[in-house]
């Protein structure tokens, strides 16, 4: 039998060898001018450098300090670029959309944790396309307000909670995320017990440690191939555990729906709105999980970015109480504090309108976004761009933009505002936090009347008031915020008091007849 040359090459010598190559390879491969960025070591490159905590406040801070809005990192041999500006996000993620629409893919969430069936993680491909079209059926704006019934029910629950236990405000506001979009996709009424609530709560909890952690198996891959219950893979156990509570969010609310239309009429849903315009012909089995990963996306879309914002609005109208008069005005003198707004009220709400901008660019729930990547060579601005590389948009980064938002650190909703109090038609709706180009949330707008609907019900029923000490003194919070992929406030204190006479009748007449 013929053997190989190296057969009689010792393994030392043959791994020092392969060692050798690789760094020769690194140290005189061509030159190319990337994007500014730190310098990094020898075939690590920028894995020191990479931001690890706040990344869009020090990537941010990095940009200025090279005076580039665009900056770069090459970790491992595999090259980063963060766009800090609306104009680079514009000329590459929206122009340029046709090559820079892919994922980059992790072994962490795409293989071992079962997150990669979700449509935000799928790659750029016919498979995607065909998710993506489904779920827009229901969710573009025309046909969005479909849902705004089972919307204003939540909401209207959501103030009944604020009043009675105030102190619980961030569970309430999950909660009812939660509970909203599990009515609209598989007309489900659950309470805060509900083991759904749960299976939700678990796996979008182990995506925001997934997504804020380094895991070894995503920089050598080879690693996923190691037994689960060798030394050291510990990382495959915490997955399979992690994985669990993924397929339980997939599978067990379809399974709920499946059983509660044997004995009940169906209400207006997306699954039933959808599964009848599948093709009959087709695999059933097949048809159950592409639905499934449709409805499972749309919580990844919802349950934590919902909560975020409205979370961010919270503080803010505790660190700027005097943000929330003008809106409160304006509600009163439509409203007559005689009823409760509805999402039919938007258009003569301008100053609600630009309170939910305002918390929308603020702090964005999705500060980087999740990022994109290259699937060719590409110049830009006189740099290269290769293949693989993957892009992230700074969605706070274009949203504290000093030039486009003086004084951003600032809540003030007033800069969304002509001086006759309409919205400014130079400035549309913040969306960055959404996402950019193809890859954009598709249920954006459904989240939009979420947020609009909580906004203006809270507004114009309660005051948010600061928590004060043992002493009377008012406590002010800090803007702090999470370092994760869905940013939330910190853990903070504050008050929901009802604004006038009349206004806890109000909230729980509205609680009732929803």
């Amino acid at each position: 039998m013929d053997r190989s040359p190296l057969h009689h090459v010792p393994l030392p010598s043959l791994l020092v060898g392969i060692v050798l190559t690789c760094l020769l390879a690194v140290l005189f491969r061509p030159r190319r001018r990337y994007p500014p960025g730190p310098k990094g070591l020898p075939v690590i490159g920028n894995i020191f450098d990479m931001p690890r905590k706040h990344a869009w406040v020090e990537n941010r801070d990095i940009a200025l300090d090279y005076g580039s809005d665009v900056i770069h990192y090459e970790v491992l041999g595999t090259h980063f670029v963060v766009l800090n500006s609306a104009a680079s996000v514009q000329d590459l993620l929206e122009k340029r959309s046709s090559v820079y629409s892919d994922r980059h893919e992790t072994v962490m969430i795409n293989e071992l944790t079962g997150w990669g069936r979700a449509i935000p993680f799928m790659q750029h491909n016919d498979e995607w396309r065909e998710h993506r079209k489904l779920i827009q059926q229901d969710f573009r704006p025309t046909r969005a307000s479909q849902y705004n019934p089972q919307q204003t029910k939540a909401v209207r629950r959501l103030l009944l909670s604020l009043l009675d236990s105030p102190h619980y405000f961030e569970e309430h506001l999950r909660f009812m995320a939660n509970a909203t979009i599990l009515d609209v996709l598989y007309a489900l009424d659950v309470d805060p017990d509900d083991p759904l609530i749960t299976t939700v709560d678990e796996a979008l909890g182990a995506l925001m440690k997934i997504s804020s952690s380094v895991f070894i198996v995503d920089i050598f891959p080879v690693l996923a191939r190691l037994p689960s219950w060798l030394p050291g893979a510990g990382f495959k156990r915490q997955a399979a555990r992690w994985k669990t509570f993924v397929e339980a969010m997939f599978d067990q609310p379809y399974a709920r729906y499946k059983e509660s239309t044997l004995t009940e009429a169906s209400r207006p849903c997306f699954a039933a709105n959808l599964l009848p315009t599948f093709d009959a012909a087709a695999d059933s089995a097949g048809r159950e999980e592409v639905f499934k990963t449709l409805a499972g996306t749309a919580f990844v879309g919802t349950s934590d970015t919902i909560p975020a914002t409205l979370s961010a609005f919270v503080l803010a109208m505790t660190i700027f109480p005097e943000a929330q008069v003008a809106a409160q005005e304006e509600l009163d003198k439509l409203l007559d504090m005689k009823r409760l707004p509805e999402i039919q009220d938007r258009e003569a709400l301008p100053q609600v309108t630009a309170i939910v901008y305002e918390a929308l660019r603020w702090h964005p729930a999705g500060p980087m976004v999740l990022p994109h990547r290259l699937t060719t060579d590409d110049e830009y601005r006189g740099y290269h761009l290769p293949a693989g590389t993957v892009v992230f948009g700074n969605a706070w980064a274009i949203l504290h933009d000093e030039h486009a938002y003086p004084n951003p650190e600032q809540f003030n909703p007033a800069r969304w505002l002509t001086a006759a109090g309409t919205l400014r038609a130079d400035m549309p709706c913040p969306t960055a936090g959404f996402g950019f180009g193809r890859r954009i949330c598709p249920g954006r707008h459904f989240a939009l009347d979420v947020l609009w609907l909580a906004i203006a019900h809270v507004l114009a029923v309660l005051r948010v008031e600061r928590a004060r000490d043992a002493d009377g003194n008012e406590v002010v919070p800090q803007a702090r915020f999470t370092p994760w992929l869905i940013s939330t406030p910190e853990p903070f204190q504050c008050e929901f008091r009802p604004r006038f006479e009349g206004a806890e009748i109000l909230i729980r007449s509205g609680a009732a007849s929803d």
